[in-house]
C-alpha cells in the first residue's frame, strides 16, 4: 500500500485484492424493519447501508459497510478488509 499516489503512479498496482468479504451475525428483531438504503450504526461496529432489507430466513438483510477513513477499526475486528 502507499498512502499517497504520485505522478506516473499505476493505481492499479496498489489496489487491495480483497475487495469483498462477508460474515454472518445475529441482531435485533428491529432490524428486520430497515429499508433499502437506509443507513444505521451498529454500536462498535461502525455505519452501514442496507443493501437488501429481510424479506424472509431465505433471503435475509444484507448490510454494506460505510468506509470511515480511520486507520483502526472501532471494534478491533481482523480480517482481509481490515483497517490498515
Amino acid at each position: 500500500t502507499k498512502a499517497k499516489l504520485e505522478e506516473g503512479d499505476n493505481f492499479q498496482d496498489h489496489l487491495n485484492p480483497n475487495t469483498m468479504a462477508s460474515s454472518e451475525a445475529i441482531g435485533d428483531a428491529g432490524l428486520k424493519t430497515l429499508q433499502h438504503h437506509e443507513v444505521i450504526q451498529l454500536e462498535r461496529r461502525g455505519y452501514y447501508r442496507v443493501d437488501r432489507p429481510y424479506i424472509s430466513e431465505e433471503k435475509p438483510l444484507i448490510l454494506f459497510m460505510v468506509p470511515d477513513g480511520k486507520t483502526k477499526s472501532m471494534g478491533g475486528l481482523t480480517g482481509k478488509l481490515a483497517h490498515r
